[in-house]
This record gives C-alpha cells, structure tokens and sequence, in this order.
C-alpha cells in the first residue's frame, strides 16, 4: 500500500521538476523570439551591474538555501509523523525547494535576455546542475520515511 503512495509521489515530483525545466525553457523562448527585449539595458551600465548582481546573489544564496531548507526540514527535528504526513511533508519541501530554484534560474535568464550578460547564462546552468542533484528517487523517499519511523 506504501509503495503506491511512494511511486505516485515519485511521478508527481518527476513532473514538477520537468514543469520547472520547462518554464525556464519558456524564458528562453520568450527571449530568443523576441518577447523579452533583448540588449535593452546598455552593456556595462549601472542598471546592468545592478541586475547581474542580483541574478549572481540570487544563485550563490538561493542554491545553498533551497537544499538547505529542504533538508532541515526533511532530516532534522521532526516530529513523529505517520507515512502520510511525512510524504505530505517531503512533497511540500520539494516543491519550495524547486520553487526557489526555478525563480532564481528564471530571473537569470530574464537578465540575460534583457542586458545581455553572459554571467548570467552561467547562473541558469549552475541551477540546472543543481535540479539535476534534486532528481527524486524511490531510494531517497524511502531513506526519508526511515528516519521518520526511527525518530
């Protein structure tokens, strides 16, 4: 009976982080078709500093957070919890977790469209190496409910 919890939780996390893959995706289309003005912050501007310092904060801060989040919030301090709500609550922090990545590699994208900065480029693959770590897997969902019973 798990079992089929577990494997609808792992298909549900699977299509959220290809949602996420897609909406970044989604940015790039917007900007290579135009949508997003392209080059309309003037290279080495203030604005331009301002926006790529931003986009660089949010990756250095913003990667480090969202796997940290999650696993304080899946590892440490729980309380007893029955499988259920500890699935609920590993899906909750996976969806923040992908939530805060997704913005952040989006945003970056956006900056790199709309100032034409490359660093940023360099900060939507770096999340998307991270997102890659996030693949969900039934190994680590069922490590998960371990340590929830055994607390």
């Amino acid at each position: 009976m798990i079992n089929k919890y577990i494997q609808k939780l792992l298909n549900v996390l699977k299509i959220e982080l290809f949602v996420v893959w897609i909406i970044i995706a989604g940015v790039a289309v917007l900007g290579e078709c135009g949508i997003i003005p392209n080059g309309y912050i003037l290279p080495h501007s203030t604005k331009e500093f301002e926006l790529n310092v931003i986009a660089i904060s949010m990756t250095v801060i913003g990667v480090p957070l969202a796997l940290q989040l999650f696993k304080l919030n899946t590892t440490k301090g729980l309380r007893r919890m029955n499988n259920d709500e500890a699935l609920r609550s590993y899906h909750v922090w996976s969806i923040v977790r992908m939530s805060i990545l997704c913005f952040a590699a989006s945003f970056c994208m956006f900056v790199y469209y709309y100032a034409s900065s490359v660093s940023c480029v360099f900060c939507t693959l770096i999340i998307l190496a991270v997102s890659l770590y996030c693949w969900p897997s039934r190994d680590k969902i069922c490590s998960y409910l371990e340590s929830v019973n055994n607390e």
